[in-house]
């Protein structure tokens, strides 16, 4: 990443300001990094060899809304996979209706780029299975564009628990809730695939 600093209060053209919370970066003031938006992950190669990877924690401003500053912190949540954009849901159906199969109502996502189209109670319980610490299995509904995104995020935390957000279309309305139990939050998702509340 090239440097780039500003202690004027107004970044270049296409980039952002951002404090970051240890690490190489940690005594900057006035870095500034591509954006917005705020880059999930950035890598900063060390001195002494190997990789100094930040992630965001999140976007705010001090008090200028359109001067936003990014926060990165070392030990902050890893993204969950990209829910997929208009075009991809686009393919996605055709792609099925090409196959001669139903329309695709929801997809699951993780980590490695998995997809999974319409995924059963077996699946929904594969993926859980499956995770490990601070990896993520995300559920996106294909709506009308009207409605917004649909999504619910599960993580499996360091500390063997799970925690699932649940962010409803236009309004971003968000509920958070945390579950050591993996029968909890598979019939968590299940209800939330059928239409019903998560919560």
């Amino acid at each position: 990443m090239e440097d780039v600093f500003d202690v004027t209060g107004r970044p270049p053209k296409g980039r952002m300001r951002a404090v970051f919370h240890g690490g190489p970066y940690g005594e900057d003031v006035g870095r500034c990094i591509p954006g917005p938006p705020a880059p999930a992950t950035l890598s900063v190669p060390l001195p002494e060899g190997g990789v100094h990877v930040y992630r965001l924690w999140t976007v705010g401003s001090w008090s200028d809304p359109d001067d936003p500053i990014a926060v990165y912190n070392p030990d902050g949540p890893p993204p969950p996979p990209p829910l997929l954009t208009a075009q991809e849901r686009q393919w996605a159906q055709a792609g099925r209706r090409g196959q001669g199969l139903g329309p695709v109502r929801l997809v699951a996502l993780t980590d490695d780029g998995r997809v999974t189209y319409n995924p059963d109670a077996a699946a929904v319980e594969a993926m859980l299975a499956g995770l490990g610490e601070r990896q993520y299995v995300v559920l996106q509904r294909l709506t009308d564009h009207d409605e917004g995104d649909c999504h619910l995020q599960v993580l499996l935390s360091e500390d063997a628990v799970y925690e699932v957000e649940d962010r409803a279309g236009t309004t971003g309305e968000r509920q958070r809730t945390r579950s050591a139990s993996r029968a909890e939050v598979r019939d968590t998702i299940l209800r939330w695939v059928a239409g019903q509340s998560s919560r």
